[in-house]
């Protein structure tokens, strides 16, 4: 690659150059031909190879964001024609390396995504804005290596506005890959109230651009209950028949119902909590690794790809205490090593859960809890 001498800013040739940004994005273009992005659950099974490679994606992912990061500072210094002739060269070869990783990343991205489990907003904004950051960068690369062949400033300039863009659509789409790795509160839990609120709302903003409006929850049991109790209030002479005032007309095969007034659920307001804090960020709307989730109780029931994940009155049956069971070093343990573990009272309110029914209606005010967890209740239940 040549480079310009400090004595001039004569207009160069980067044939070099030139070779290796036409190869990149033949091989961006053809890649998505090949691989193209999959935004719902992949159809069959990847090949070994191919989750193999998937599994490189953070690595891919971190080097070229880190070399980006230092061409913005690099780009500014670049600016005025003397910063352009004495680095204008270094900021190109940044800009071929960092265009080089994030054509990386993004097929080592959509090859992980054919192992399945990942769905929803946050993976959406992730891909899209992914792809789109990295067809900037390319395409931002042609143009520094037209604007240097002919020496322009102005077509310089156009090209810093446009990677910056590019860089920015990137680092937002990394934010939302967080949000899949960490949930949505892990960057704003402890964030200043003047950061956290615009945060939420430009996230809510960005999600609702692809999320379906979620459908209008089914009235809860309780509801249901009060209004067959109105309507049937005028009969309430009638001895032979007391029982059939309490039943709905249709009653759910799973219920969830939410518990009326300061009524709380075992599952909802005891269990739940454990299952988001350890598991749900890979079991969850967002990321549903081995097609399993545990943010209701309808998916934690139902399982994933590799069985039954509770079943009410057996330990042995249910798949997610067996996992969560097995030593650390054990692959199949879970949660997987580097997660946050569950701590040895939460296993045994899960354990004590599943063996009373793994029931999704009983209050807590009903439930006889162990003495030993007593404690770990209160403090789940005070949040």
């Amino acid at each position: 690659m040549p480079s310009h001498s400090p004595e001039t800013d004569e207009p160069k040739s980067y044939t070099l150059a030139w070779s290796a940004t036409i190869v990149l994005i033949l091989v961006y273009v053809l890649g998505l031909l090949i691989f193209p992005p999959l935004y719902d659950a992949p159809k069959g099974e990847a090949s070994s190879f191919v989750l193999f490679i998937g599994r490189f994606h953070p690595i891919f992912l971190h080097l070229p964001v880190g070399i980006l990061a230092v061409l913005c500072l690099f780009e500014l210094i670049c600016s005025t024609r003397r910063g352009e002739i004495k680095y204008g060269d270094a900021s190109l070869l940044m800009l071929l390396l960092g265009s080089a990783g994030a054509v990386l990343a993004v097929f080592a991205g959509i090859m992980l995504s054919r192992e399945g489990g990942y769905v929803g907003g946050n993976f959406s904004l992730h891909q899209t804005m992914g792809l789109l950051g990295t067809a900037g960068v390319l395409v931002g690369l042609v143009v520094r290596l037209i604007a240097m062949g002919k020496g322009s400033m102005e077509l310089l300039n156009a090209y810093r506005a446009l990677y910056f863009v590019s860089f920015g659509i990137m680092g937002l789409g990394a934010h939302f890959g967080g949000n899949m790795s960490h949930g949505n509160k892990f960057l704003i839990e402890h964030a200043p109230a003047w950061f956290k609120g615009p945060m939420v709302a430009t996230e809510k903003l960005f999600l609702s651009f692809v999320e379906k409006p979620k459908e209008e929850k089914a009235k809860p049991q309780t509801e249901v209950k009060a209004e067959v109790k109105a309507e049937t209030k005028p009969e309430e002479k009638a001895p032979a028949k007391p029982e059939m005032a309490d039943k709905p007309a249709t009653p759910p095969t799973t219920p969830t119902p939410a518990p009326a007034g300061d009524e709380k659920l075992v599952f909802q307001h005891v269990i739940l909590p454990v299952l988001t804090a350890k598991c749900n960020k890979c079991h969850c709307e967002e990321k549903s690794k081995g097609k399993l989730r545990m943010d209701t109780y309808e998916m934690a029931m139902a399982g994933g790809e590799n069985g039954k994940n509770f079943v009410a009155g057996n330990l042995k049956e249910s798949l997610s205490i067996e996992r969560i069971l097995l030593p650390d070093s054990d692959d199949d343990h879970m949660p997987p090593e580097g997660k946050d573990q569950l701590k040895p009272e939460e296993i045994e309110l899960l354990k004590w859960w599943v063996e009373q029914g793994a029931s999704g209606t009983q209050k807590v005010s009903d439930a006889k809890f162990p003495a030993t967890l007593q404690a770990t209740v209160d403090g789940i239940l005070k949040g």
